[in-house]
């Protein structure tokens, strides 16, 4: 809690400096607090407009994607129909079925069982008929099954159909037990023999399906075949599809008219597992909204014995009474019938925090002035830290908005860390460690302005600068100031101690190459370098060992053609790098000025490196 508040203490402490070196941020703030209260009720209003349109669009949006939802979750289930209608267009079973079946009351036709208590025929008797021939219905009971179990759709697709000349004569499953969870059950066996053009509840949808080439849909409609079924099995989608004549004889007529079909593929469509499995009614309440889906359809009525238009609620509330500008009503293009659903709350769509923005517009001004206060006091810091931080010349290019990218042929990359850091970390608060870091790397920082090297990054205890970059220069010279500064602040961690007595230990790493280097980030952008000899330094920095410095072969050649400094180098051996292999490297152990006694040779090593080929190959290609 202490070091917390001590941290709080310095952040508000930077921010008064800086107030009060740059004056222009207080008067600014000033100036933007008195134009939002001016322009605080015209936002309010603006925005709360808005923001019910938005809402609107919303709710308009949720109820286009319902309805695309039910669209495609019946043409998924209505593809057995088709698998269906190819079996009865190729098995021979299925051939002369409308013929042994016949026209309804035309003589020699399956005739009908008496009329139903409306005075309606509406079944055919096909007792003792092929429709109840035992074998017909095995077979057919195999094939739907098949078809039905490949559809996948459990639950949904709760029974197919095939009926010669609009006559229900084979479905399965009779009696279905296996979409159900016990003790619920559908019992189709009213269904065998319902002439569809005849049944004045049918005769609609029937008429209208023989014509077309594609699926007819009704629904959900009362099933006649299951009336004393659960009340969750009753309802149902009733799809049909108008199957091409197999001979000359097939004929359906209809109003004058002959149609060569043979007759129906039907399915029936479970609909309130349809809408469960849609979680409808989650998706609306979720967003605070109510819902009503309704189909418009005709319906036979039996008193006036003619089709009345209907509207039916399919999911939702059964009465939706929100007023006129409390909701949305989108028509959806679901099926043969027309489908709309209404979106909406008992409040609307205004956003109910318009009433109190209004008088909310006085705080909502001071604090957006405060933030834009806050706002410039960071941005005038970062402008500060950016000089600091990034070389001119690539501040310049930040400002004018371009992009900051440079290569260099050669440079040299320093690496180092602290050893030990985690355990020390563990040890010491978050404080202490703060402090020992700023102390240490403070002395650091001032050795790399002495060898005018580029800090790159302090990232915990890793620290990173570059010879040659930005400001460029001779490799040698590159690789002579970073191992200059290199050795000195070697120096300074044997002698460095913190105001708490700690000692720091380092390791450092060397190696010089080709590099990229730009700017990266806008938010806060940082100066870095890139590439494979950037990757290798930091190899040499966690291969190095405590107190050590190590480079590569590449740093060891630039230095041996230093023109002011002898380097006293020792070669290490092969290291293993991750990525490299085994590579030769060597440790840096002092340097000195060059004086007429040194000969031409830049390198005092404890065991000289013999001028190869190779050496000189791989020097050339810098």
């Amino acid at each position: 809690m202490g070091d917390a508040l001590i941290t709080m203490r310095v952040k508000l402490h930077e921010k008064i400096y800086v107030l009060q070196n740059h004056l222009w941020i207080l008067v600014v703030s000033a100036l933007t607090f008195g134009g939002l209260l001016a322009l605080g009720l015209y936002g309010v209003v603006k925005l709360a407009h808005e923001q019910e349109m938005a809402n609107i669009d919303v709710a308009y949006d949720l109820a286009v994607e319902t309805g695309a939802w039910f669209s495609s979750a019946l043409d998924r289930a209505l593809l057995p129909l088709f698998t269906l209608s190819q079996f009865v267009q190729q098995l021979d079973m299925f051939a002369t079925l409308p013929e042994q079946i016949g026209a309804a009351f035309q003589p020699g036709s399956i005739p009908f069982l008496p009329p139903n208590e409306d005075g309606f025929y509406t079944h055919r008797n096909v007792t003792g008929t092929v429709c109840g021939d035992p074998a017909m219905v095995a077979k057919f009971a195999e094939l739907a099954s098949t078809i039905k179990k490949d559809a996948k759709m459990e639950g949904i697709l709760v029974n197919l159909q095939v009926a010669p000349l609009a006559t229900v004569c084979y479905l399965h499953p009779v009696n279905n037990t296996e979409d159900f969870e016990p003790p619920i059950f559908m019992d189709n066996t009213g269904a065998i023999g319902h002439d569809l053009l005849t049944d004045p509840l049918r005769k609609f949808i029937a008429r209208a399906t023989v014509p077309r080439d594609d699926v007819v849909i009704a629904g959900p409609l009362i099933l006649r075949q299951c009336p004393d079924c659960d009340p969750t099995v009753q309802t149902a989608f009733v799809a049909r599809m108008a199957i091409d004549a197999l001979s000359d004889k097939q004929v359906i007529h209809i109003d004058g008219i002959d149609y060569k079909k043979w007759g129906f593929a039907v399915a029936l469509i479970n609909f309130a597992e349809l809408v469960k499995r849609s979680n409808i009614d989650e998706l609306f309440a979720r967003r605070g909204l109510r819902y009503q889906l309704t189909r418009t359809d005709k319906d036979y009525n039996a008193e006036t014995k003619e089709f009345d238009v209907k509207v039916n609620v399919l999911a939702g509330d059964e009465d939706f009474d929100l007023g006129v500008n409390l909701y949305v009503s989108v028509d959806l293009d679901t099926t043969n019938n027309l489908w709309n659903i209404k979106v909406g709350n008992e409040h609307g769509f205004v956003p109910s925090w318009k009433d109190g923005a209004v008088a909310g517009t006085v705080i909502g001004a001071f604090i957006l002035s405060f933030m834009f206060m806050i706002i410039c006091i960071e941005n005038q810091t970062r402008h500060d830290l950016l000089r600091e931080m990034i070389p001119p010349k690539a501040l310049r290019k930040i400002k004018k908005g371009q992009t900051c990218v440079e290569k260099y042929n050669v440079a040299t990359v320093f690496f180092s860390d602290i050893v030990g850091y985690t355990a020390m970390s563990a040890e010491m608060s978050a404080i202490q460690v703060m402090k020992m870091l700023n102390e240490f790397y403070t002395e650091v920082d001032k050795i790399a302005t002495k060898h005018k090297v580029c800090k790159i990054q302090t990232i915990g205890d890793a620290y990173m600068v570059t010879g040659g970059v930005p400001d460029r220069c001779l490799g040698p010279d590159a690789a002579k100031k970073v191992v200059l500064f290199a050795i000195e602040t070697m120096e300074l961690a044997k002698n460095f101690r913190t105001s708490d007595g700690a000692k720091v230990i380092i390791r450092a790493g060397i190696n010089s190459g080709p590099l990229v280097a730009g700017v990266v980030g806008t938010k806060r952008p940082q100066y870095t370098v890139f590439g494979d000899t950037v990757n290798v330094a930091a190899r040499m920095e966690s291969t190095s060992e405590k107190m050590r410095i190590q480079c590569t072969d590449m740093t060891y050649r630039l230095l041996r053609d230093s023109t002011s400094h002898v380097f006293e180098i020792e070669r290490r051996g092969g290291v293993e790098v991750k990525g490299k292999g085994i590579i030769n490297t060597w440790f840096i152990n002092a340097a000195t000025e060059r004086t007429k006694k040194h000969n031409s040779t830049s390198i005092e090593s404890v065991e000289r490196a013999n001028d190869n080929c190779s050496d000189i190959q791989l020097y050339d290609d810098l």
